[in-house]
């Protein structure tokens, strides 16, 4: 082995572990965010006498939104992670050795399970938390009201 291929190997490996890790810090960030978010939600809910729905409403989709930006994050963050082990094992064939792909071979959950993980759940529960919460918020009648205000306000304001 050639001492230059061997330190590539290891500025990989060390670039893989980074990543990991950011991984793992923005994941910390969102879950932060949903929560204390959630807690806004509640708080919010549980102030009868001063109840803004529309506050409400506007932070549930702000969380909403959050959770989907977490899950692309999430998407991003496995391709880049992807590309740089298949860089890794490129390196290892070419060094003659396997640590990183034989271990990671060992660690790989079933692919059926894959979807299940901590870190693709969450933003999707969040968000059906979120949903149901709205579903919970208003009644049929007032999401219909809501609607036909707006027409009414387009039509007033655009003449239709």
């Amino acid at each position: 082995m050639d001492r230059l291929e061997v330190e590539f190997y290891k500025l990989l490996v060390e670039e893989v572990r980074e990543a990991r890790k950011a991984r793992r810090d923005i994941a910390n960030l969102f879950i932060t965010l949903n929560l204390g978010g959630a807690a806004g939600l509640g708080y919010l809910v549980s102030e009868k006498d001063f109840f803004p729905p529309l506050i409400a409403v506007l932070l549930a989709v702000a969380l909403i939104v959050t959770a989907l930006v977490w899950s692309a994050s999430n998407g991003y963050y496995k391709q880049m992670l992807a590309a740089k082990y298949a860089v890794l094992y490129d390196v290892e064939s070419k060094l003659g050795v396997d640590y990183i792909r034989r271990e990671w071979a060992l660690m790989k959950p079933k692919r059926a399970m894959r979807w299940f993980t901590l870190e693709r759940a969450m933003p999707t529960l969040f968000i059906v938390c979120y949903a149901i919460f709205l579903l919970h918020l208003f009644s049929w009648a007032d999401v219909e009201g809501a609607i036909d205000a707006a027409r009414a306000a387009l039509s007033d304001r655009f003449g239709g």
